[in-house]
């Protein structure tokens, strides 16, 4: 029983070009090596195709396998993860994904089978491409198979690369790719690849996307066993020379060996009594060698030789074995050529015509190199028919937006005592501060820090928001993050900045966070820890009240809910009120002048009464280098608005023993908002004025 054999170049190719839908697709036909004695016995002949182009691939809804994503963004240490507070990153490029398949679609594959088989059956064909009618009882005429294929090796061409791989990472024309190598033995199949490309390689394949030529292409280098006929070896005999020679020979010798005949052969090939002609095709891998070609099938055509001459020369001709030892008394018996009874050498010219040439043919599988190829390519045209689905294959990723961070920079803002330097300053031992930010089932994760006065408080400027320079704390350096999510910095000149980083969530990633909580916002929590106030013998030219040594500036479980990124804690956000410097309008001449300001605090103390009153003295010795700042701060520890105050003046001129002294107090006047207190001393007659003695 006959079974196909493979596919056969001997007759040519059929190549099939239908269009669908605008595009066209071409498939290569082969002929099975055994067509005709496949018809012969009533099986169906075997076609072979093979895709002309490679294209992109679809899935099972319709939609091209391909993606393009350009990234691009410029992400800095405040709000995105993965670049350290202070310092920036800038990105562009782009991720190209495909798939490239040989198969062409199905409506088309149905219709390349019609054309091909309706062109076997018109007209005459050779015996591979022949389709017979009415041989048995087939259902289908012919057999339709894809092409086998031994080996797939894939090749991406891509910008102005021409492989998988093109600069370094970084570089605007960087390329590296992955899908190349060894592909797949089914025409039919997928094969997908995935392309990362820099800034000016992304935008070529973006543009070649959307016009007409696409830099892309992807090759596939086959291996196709294919049958190769050597369409004949022809062997002829000059049968009078032969016959002439072998009757020399048998005068000279009993008999032959198969050494002597073979010998015998070559010599008359040699002399163009025998010739042999090899007609095959020389582009076959082994067909350089015409002489090694015949040399392989000598001993065959030897036989055949011998066949053709018991019939021209020698009759009868006896079928004997190859010599034994010879008997005694008896004839000589060597191959089949020894002399005994019924032997002869007789030309018969009447069988020469019958026996002048003997044809042989000679099939051979080889290993046929082929190219298939094809661009990625189409998606222009699809979008100009449906530019809705440009979203669907071409997608810009903006990297500003992606791992998303909230970072808090939190700062004290505290005029920090400085004993060493006379500055009394705030009376603050210690600030601290919680950054919370919700985990996705809604608690509330804190991030807590401690701010201490620094070592040279008298550097600091509590009013500024940029970080000094000077020795980081710990290891802790913009260039060199800690890989916790918080941060501090400082120096000793600078009061210390914290940062709080956490990961900025969706809000739909979250459930059950506090009330008006967003994506972007944080809770924060601050407390103020007060020292006790200084004794006014400390030092007389200031006076500090505090109410409250532990202030709450957020109160609440949550704290404060904001959405901004620098958070200060303010010793003066603790219902401070502070007075600096406080003044008279006047000189005093004389060193009995004396003159007092007093202030009051408006509101109840804690334990409900009213507040006391303050007072500050001026006399003559303060003036000039040894005049001293007064200053009045009162800590309410109550978050809000410093509370309102109100000041006057009492002026005292002392007596002398022969004379009376005198004494007035000018009218209470009411005063919002810290700051400088400059008092305005009434004269003795002034409107409001009361005098408390006079002589």
């Amino acid at each position: 029983m006959v079974n196909p054999a493979g596919p056969i170049m001997a007759g040519g190719f059929e190549t099939v070009t239908l269009n669908e839908a605008g595009v066209e697709y071409s498939l290569v036909f082969l002929p099975d090596k055994h067509n005709d004695e496949l018809q012969a016995q009533g099986s169906n002949p075997v076609f072979y195709w093979l895709p002309e182009r490679m294209r992109l691939a679809r899935k099972s809804n319709g939609d091209l396998r391909l993606s393009f994503l350009h990234f691009v963004g410029v992400q800095d240490g405040q709000t995105n993860i993965g670049v350290a507070p202070g310092q920036t990153r800038e990105t562009s490029g782009g991720v190209l994904s495909f798939a490239m398949t040989g198969a062409p679609p199905e409506g088309v594959l149905r219709d390349a089978h019609k054309q091909i088989l309706e062109r076997m059956q018109q007209g005459s064909r050779d015996r591979f491409w022949q389709v017979k009618p009415g041989v048995a009882d087939r259902s289908t005429i012919a057999d339709i198979r894809p092409i086998p294929i031994r080996s797939s090796t894939l090749r991406l061409m891509i910008t102005d690369q021409d492989g998988t791989q093109g600069g370094n990472a970084g570089d605007p024309f960087f390329v590296t790719a992955q899908g190349a190598g060894p592909g797949s033995l089914i025409p039919t199949a997928e094969h997908p690849f995935v392309v990362n490309l820099g800034t000016f390689a992304a935008a070529q394949v973006e543009q070649g996307l959307l016009g007409t030529e696409v830099p892309i292409a992807v090759t596939a280098d086959l291996t196709l066993p294919l049958w190769a006929p050597i369409t004949r070896l022809h062997m002829t005999a000059n049968w009078e020379r032969v016959f002439s020679h072998f009757t020399a020979q048998a005068g000279a010798s009993w008999w032959w060996s198969s050494a002597d005949l073979k010998a015998t052969w070559n010599t008359l090939r040699m002399n163009g009594d025998i010739k042999v002609e090899l007609e095959m095709d020389r582009t076959i891998p082994g067909a350089d060698n015409k002489e090694a070609m015949v040399t392989k099938y000598i001993d065959m055509l030897v036989a055949m030789w011998l066949d053709q001459a018991k019939q021209v020369i020698f009759q009868p001709m006896p079928e004997v074995q190859d010599p034994g030892p010879p008997k005694p008394g008896g004839l000589l018996n060597l191959f089949g050529w020894g002399f005994g009874a019924g032997f002869s050498l007789n030309f018969r010219r009447d069988r020469v015509e019958i026996a002048n040439s003997f044809t042989f043919e000679v099939d051979e599988m080889y290993a046929q190199p082929s190219t298939m190829g094809g661009n990625v390519d189409g998606v222009a045209d699809l979008l100009a028919a449906h530019p809705e689905l440009k979203s669907r294959y071409l997608r810009t990723l903006y990297l500003d937006n992606w791992d998303r961070k909230i970072t808090t920079v939190c700062r004290p803002v505290i005029k920090w005592p400085d004993p060493d330097h006379g500055v009394s300053g705030d009376p603050v031992k210690f600030a601290s501060v919680q950054i919370g930010y919700p985990s996705v089932n809604g608690e509330i994760a804190w991030s807590a820090h401690d701010f201490l006065p620094p070592r040279r408080p008298q550097e600091v400027d509590a009013t500024t928001s940029v970080q000094g320079e000077g020795a980081p704390v710990g290891e802790t350096t913009p260039l060199a993050p800690a890989s916790s999510p918080t941060l501090v910095y400082a120096s000793g000149s600078t009061s210390e900045l914290f940062f709080a980083r956490q990961t900025q969530k969706k809000a739909e990633e979250v459930t059950g966070a506090p009330e008006g909580w967003r994506p972007d916002k944080v809770f924060v929590r601050r407390t103020i820890q007060f020292d006790e106030a200084p004794s006014a013998l400390d030092d007389r030219f200031t006076r500090i009240m505090v109410e409250a040594n532990e202030v709450n500036l957020d109160p609440g479980p949550f704290g404060t809910l904001t959405d901004s990124l620098n958070v200060a804690v303010r010793a003066d956000n603790a219902g401070v009120l502070v007075l600096t410097p406080i003044t008279i309008n006047i000189d005093l001449t004389a060193s009995n002048q004396i003159v007092e300001v007093q202030v009051q605090a408006k509101g109840e103390s804690p334990d409900g009464g009213e507040r006391p009153i303050v007072t500050f003295t001026f006399t003559m010795a303060d003036t000039g280098e040894h005049y001293k700042e007064r200053r009045f701060a009162l800590y309410t520890g109550q978050p809000g608005r410093p509370p309102g105050y109100r000041y006057r003046a009492r002026v005292i001129i002392k007596g002398t023993l022969f004379e009376d002294g005198e004494e007035w107090i000018g009218p209470w006047t009411d005063g919002e908002g810290s700051g400088d207190l400059p008092v305005r001393v009434p004269k003795k007659t002034a409107p409001g004025v009361t005098v408390v003695s006079q002589v």
